[in-house]
C-alpha cells in the first residue's frame, strides 16, 4: 500500500504551534527585549539557516536553554515565529521594516522577499528616499533598484521632500547620474543639489566638486551655475569639472499631448490585451498609446499642472464578456507613473463612484458625484495619500455631469442644474443653469470663463457653445452659430479651444468610418466665432475606427514621455486619409480666414478675467 495524507503536514504544524502556545515539549527559549519565546529547536532550524547553524555548531548557544537575541524587536521576532509555526506572514505596515531586518538576520528567505515586495509596492513620494536608505543599509539590491527607479520617476517632486535631504552622498550621486530622471530641466537637478547642500552646509559644501561630475553642464543655465559656484571656495572653484554628457534627462523629452478617453470600451477592444487610450502629439503627428486599467469602464481622469494623472472610480467589467456587472461604482483610485507607464493604486475613495467629476485644484484632487444619486463629494491629499469628505451637492444633478475649476472654485455642470463649490469657504452655491440643459456636457475654462457644449444628443443635431461668466452669473451663446454633429469632443490645447466633430454622411444606425466625416474647429476669442480647420490632420489623430465607435470621447492635455508610451498600432488600422475633410456646411461657422491653420502656442491662464466676447 502506498497512500499519502495531504493534510498531514498542516496537521503537524498546527500541533507544534499548539505545543508552543502551551509551552509543551519546547527545548529552547528566545529572549528578545523583555519577552520570552518558548520554541522547538527543530522548527527553528528547519526554516532558518541562522538557527540551524547555531544549534548544530560547537558554540555555547547550541546547548543553552535560553538564548538572547538583541538585533531585533519583540514584534519582529513574534512575526517570524508565527510564520515558522503557521506558514502565514502577517504584520502591521509600520512593522514591515523591522520584520524585514529580522528576516535578513535569521535568513528566513520567504519573509525577507515578501517584506521587500510589500515595501516596493508601497513606495510613494514621501517614503521612497527613506526606503532607499534602509534598503541600501540592508544590502537589499532589488529594493534599492526599485527605490531608485521610483525616485527617478517622480524626481521633481521627491526632491522637495524632507527625506531627500537626508540622502548620503553616494546615493545622491547614483541618482543624479541617471538618464531617466523625470524632471523638466537640468536646472531642477541643480536646485535639488543646492537644497541638499544648504540642509547641512558645514559638512556638504566640500562635496560640490563631486556632485558637479553628475550635473550636465550643456543643459544648465548660467544663472544656476552662478548659484552653485557661488557656494564654492576659491580652491574648489578651480577644480570644478561638470559632466560633458549631452544626453537629455528623460523628463526633458516630455511633450504636450492629447489623451483621448472613450466613455465605454467597444467590442473591437481586445479583451486579451491591456486596454489602452491614444495619446496624440499634434505638433509632430506622433500617435502613441497609454495603458488603462483593464477591469474598469466609465472611469474619470484628471491632470495636474505638473502633468500628474489621476484616475478614479468606474464600472467593473468582465474581460471574458466585456460586459459590466450592474452599475455599482468602484472606489478604485490610481496615480499614473510616467516612467513605468503603469497606474499605481492609491488610497481608495470613501464612496463608490462611476465617472464622477474629478478635478485638481491647488494641491488637492476632488471627486464629486457619480455615487448613485447620493451626490457626495470628497477630497484627496497626495501628500498623505488620504481622502476626506467635503459637503455634498445641495441638490441632485444628472448622472452625466462635468466639472471644471476656476480660481478657487469647482463648477459642476449638468442638465439638472449647475453649482459652484468654494474651496476657501467649503460651501456650495447654486449658479445659473445653462440656456439649453445639456444631456452630455463637456466644458473647459478659458480666460476667466467657462465654455460648455452638449457633446452627444443621440443623433445628428445642432448645438451651440455656451459661455458662463462668473462675474455676472450668466450663460450666453457664443461661437456665432450652431454646429452639426453626432458626437463631439471639446479640446483645450496650448491655450486655445477646439471642437472635434464626428458627422455621418448618411443617417446610419451605427457610425462607420467610411461613411463618417470628422471636422475640427478652432474658437476665435476676438470675434467669438469658430474657424473651420482645413488641415484638420494637424489636430485630429489618425484613429478612424476608434473615433467613429459611437462612444462619447473626452480629451485631456498633458505632457507625456514618448519613449515610455505604448505602440499606437491599436488605433492605426485605418489611416487619416480615410477621413473626409471638407469645408464646413451651412452651420453658421466662420471660415473666412484663408491663412494656414494655427495651433497657437499662446499660454492661457484661468486667472485672467479679460472679456473676450
Amino acid at each position: 500500500m502506498d497512500v499519502r495524507n495531504d493534510e498531514h503536514p498542516s496537521q503537524v504544524l498546527r500541533e507544534l504551534n499548539s505545543q508552543r502556545e502551551r509551552g509543551e515539549l519546547t527545548d529552547v527559549v528566545l529572549e528578545v527585549g523583555g519577552r520570552s519565546f518558548p520554541c522547538h529547536r527543530a522548527v527553528l532550524a528547519s526554516c532558518s539557516p541562522y538557527f540551524h547553524g547555531m544549534f548544530t555548531s560547537g558554540y555555547a548557544e547550541a546547548k543553552q536553554e535560553r538564548i538572547s537575541i538583541k538585533e531585533m524587536t519583540e514584534v519582529a521576532m513574534a512575526t517570524i515565529l508565527d510564520y515558522a509555526y503557521t506558514s502565514r506572514l502577517q504584520t502591521d505596515p509600520d512593522q514591515v521594516q523591522d520584520v524585514m531586518s529580522a528576516a535578513s538576520l535569521l535568513q528566513v528567505d520567504f519573509v525577507y522577499r515578501k517584506a521587500a515586495e510589500y515595501m516596493k509596492d508601497k513606495l510613494d513620494m514621501i517614503n521612497c528616499a527613506d526606503v532607499l536608505m534602509y534598503a541600501d543599509m540592508l544590502g537589499a539590491r532589488g529594493l534599492v533598484k526599485a527605490s531608485k527607479r521610483y525616485i527617478a520617476s517622480r524626481f521633481h517632486q521627491v526632491a522637495l521632500q524632507p527625506s531627500f535631504l537626508q540622502l548620503p552622498l553616494p546615493l545622491l550621486q547614483s541618482l543624479l547620474d541617471r538618464d531617466d530622471l523625470l524632471t523638466y530641466s537640468e536646472d531642477d537637478v541643480v536646485q535639488a543639489v543646492l537644497r541638499w547642500i544648504d540642509f547641512e552646509q558645514e559638512g556638504r559644501l566640500q562635496q560640490i566638486p563631486k556632485l558637479c561630475h553628475s550635473l550636465r553642464h550643456f543643459f544648465v543655465s548660467s544663472n544656476r551655475l552662478v548659484d552653485l559656484e557661488r557656494k564654492c571656495s576659491s580652491t574648489d572653484l578651480r577644480r570644478l569639472v561638470y559632466s560633458n554628457s549631452t544626453t537629455e534627462r528623460l523628463g526633458r523629452t516630455q511633450t504636450e499631448m492629447q489623451i483621448f478617453l472613450r466613455e465605454l470600451f467597444s467590442d473591437f477592444d481586445s479583451p486579451e490585451s491591456p486596454r489602452s487610450a491614444p495619446c496624440y502629439d499634434p505638433s509632430t503627428g506622433g500617435l502613441y498609446s497609454i495603458n488603462m486599467p483593464h477591469s474598469l469602464d466609465r472611469f474619470s481622469v484628471t491632470v495636474t499642472p505638473d502633468d500628474e494623472l489621476y484616475l478614479a472610480g468606474g464600472v467593473a467589467t468582465s474581460r471574458e464578456s466585456g460586459s459590466t456587472h450592474g452599475r455599482t461604482g468602484q472606489k478604485a483610485f490610481y496615480h499614473y507613473n510616467h516612467l513605468f507607464s503603469i497606474w499605481e493604486p492609491r488610497c481608495e475613495m470613501i464612496a463608490q463612484r462611476v465617472r464622477c467629476g474629478l478635478v485638481y485644484l491647488k494641491g488637492y484632487i476632488y471627486a464629486i458625484g457619480g455615487d448613485n444619486t447620493k451626490e457626495t463629494a470628497e477630497r484627496y491629499d497626495p501628500s498623505c495619500d488620504e481622502w476626506t469628505s467635503i459637503p455634498p451637492l445641495p441638490h441632485p444633478v444628472s448622472p452625466e455631469l462635468c466639472t471644471v475649476t476656476l480660481n478657487d472654485s469647482i463648477y459642476v455642470i449638468s442638465g439638472k442644474g449647475c453649482y459652484c463649490f468654494s474651496t476657501t469657504e467649503n460651501t456650495w452655491r447654486k449658479i445659473a443653469d445653462m440656456l439649453e440643459p445639456p444631456l452630455r456636457p463637456q466644458a473647459v475654462t478659458h480666460r476667466g470663463r467657462i465654455y460648455c457644449i452638449d457633446c452627444d444628443r443621440g443623433e445628428s443635431t445642432l448645438t451651440c457653445l455656451e459661455m458662463y461668466n462668473p462675474a455676472n452669473n450668466k450663460w450666453t451663446i457664443t461661437g456665432h452659430g450652431s454646429l452639426t454633429f453626432n458626437v463631439a469632443t471639446l479640446i483645450k490645447y496650448r491655450g486655445d479651444i477646439y471642437i472635434l466633430t464626428v458627422v455621418q454622411k448618411h443617417r446610419l444606425n451605427v457610425l462607420d468610418a467610411e461613411e463618417t466625416r470628422v471636422d475640427a474647429y478652432q474658437y476665435q476669442s476676438k470675434t467669438g466665432s469658430w474657424r473651420h480647420l482645413k488641415d484638420s490632420s494637424r489636430l485630429v489623430p489618425p484613429m478612424v475606427e476608434w473615433l467613429c465607435s459611437g462612444s462619447v470621447t473626452y480629451c485631456l492635455t498633458a505632457r507625456m514621455v514618448p519613449q515610455c508610451l505604448g505602440d499606437a498600432c491599436d488605433f492605426q488600422d485605418e489611416l487619416m486619409s480615410d477621413f473626409s475633410f471638407t469645408d464646413s456646411e451651412s452651420s453658421g461657422v466662420s471660415d473666412d480666414d484663408d491663412s494656414e491653420d494655427d495651433l497657437s502656442d499662446q499660454d492661457d491662464s484661468d486667472e485672467d478675467n479679460n472679456d473676450d466676447d
